[in-house]
């Protein structure tokens, strides 16, 4: 029996990244993700040695991939949770995807079910305005080894019809620019949003009267969905882990002085981003502060705030707005 027969040759070399990602609930229609950045995939082989310490193809595919959703307004932040509950599918467009038409298998295309992927979230609010505040989805899962299962996921039977359009009205719709063509959606430019906290606000829990805590620098903001893993590799998240950090510029003496108090209240803290999206965290996280003094001149002391906490992944809905 001849070895498989591959094909290859310099004319076959194609860029690495992926143009779009596309998702779907059910029996609803392919819609975007929007404007992604840095993805990344990778579909494996699984193996075992043999008693020569061979390593052994054992018939199944380890699938995983990331990438970045560059569109982070409330819209696509509120249905972060929806996008990780394990329901979907996910449909990858490679830089030589065949333009799908009528009914047929396309090359170019990589398709996953949600029965063999699982996807967990983080949203990275770090940095300045020259920053892109953006979500970073992760996926993982296995898949069986079979001639059927590798040409539906490495060449998937697609048509328009699948994918969506203007006035449809799939749960991700809001994430894409519609034509009147099946597109399955074009990105969203204007949801394309920067980093950049335009005020904190710390309150007690319940709330009595807020205290706007300013100037700050050295934003370090993150929402990361903690997900385990079941029998198949799949990512299935259960929490979500919330952690920010900044420094306070203004360290006034009378100001150091009631730190010992702040920290040992349960806190409300409010943090509006320079496009005025709002996270508020009710008794969610804690609060601690670390006054230092580090460096010449040149540098400014600071009261560095760290707040962390932990919560249901569904509770994002109530954070965001």
């Amino acid at each position: 029996m001849a070895f498989t027969n591959f094909t290859g040759g310099v004319a076959n070399i194609t860029p690495a990244a992926f143009q779009a990602v596309y998702i779907k609930t059910g029996s609803e229609k392919w819609q975007t993700l929007g404007a992604i950045s840095n993805g990344v995939l990778n579909i494996n082989t699984f193996s075992a040695p043999d008693s020569l310490t061979r390593n052994k193809a054992i018939n199944s595919i380890g699938f995983s991939a990331k990438c970045r959703m560059m569109q982070s307004s409330s819209i696509a932040l509120l249905l972060l949770d929806n996008i990780c509950d394990g329901s979907n599918s996910f449909l990858f467009k490679m830089t030589d995807a065949a333009t799908v038409t009528t009914s047929a298998a396309y090359a170019g295309w990589i398709y996953v079910t949600n029965s063999q992927v699982g996807c967990k979230g983080k949203v990275v609010a770090d940095g300045t305005p020259e920053d892109n505040r953006y979500i970073e989805l992760e996926w993982q899962g296995s898949i069986y080894n079979s001639d059927a299962n590798e040409t539906a996921m490495l060449k998937p039977t697609l048509q328009t019809a699948d994918f969506e359009a203007t006035g449809s009205g799939g749960t991700y719709h809001a994430i894409g620019l519609y034509t009147a063509a099946t597109d399955g959606g074009n990105p969203i430019i204007s949801q394309i949003r920067s980093c950049g906290v335009s005020s904190v606000t710390f309150d007690t829990s319940p709330a009595s009267e807020a205290e706007t805590i300013s100037p700050i620098q050295n934003v370090k903001f993150t929402l990361e969905m903690l997900a385990n893993t079941d029998g198949l590799r799949r990512f299935l998240p259960i929490s979500l882990d919330i952690s920010l950090e900044f420094d306070w510029m203004a360290t006034l003496n009378s100001d150091l002085l009631l730190l010992g108090n702040a920290v040992q209240q349960d806190v409300k803290i409010i943090v509006t981003m320079v496009d005025s999206v709002v996270f508020t965290f009710d008794n969610r996280i804690g609060l601690e502060s670390n006054f230092e003094v580090s460096g010449d001149m040149d540098k400014n002391r600071v009261v560095r705030w760290t707040s962390k906490g932990k919560t249901l992944q569904s509770n994002i809905d109530s954070i965001v707005s």
